[in-house]
């Protein structure tokens, strides 16, 4: 289980109600994708220096452990 900051939270959680999603490219991202909580689909916009991320399995299992189902 990680500590995450709130703006992760929020990312973690709307990726799981709403599915895969374009988010700007940030440290914030990389450390879900780090610990596994997210993955990127391999879809980009360049231009908006934005990826495409979708929770994992282990994504969802994290936020309901520990943060309860949202």
């Amino acid at each position: 289980m990680h500590k995450l900051a709130p703006s992760s939270l929020s990312r973690l959680r709307t990726l799981a109600a709403t599915g895969p999603r374009f988010y700007q490219i940030s440290v914030y991202m990389r450390r879900l994708e780090t610990l596994g909580l997210v993955v990127g689909t391999g879809r980009a916009r360049p231009a908006e220096d934005s990826a495409e991320y979708e929770i994992t399995a282990s994504g969802r299992q994290e936020l309901i452990e520990r943060y309860g189902a949202s």
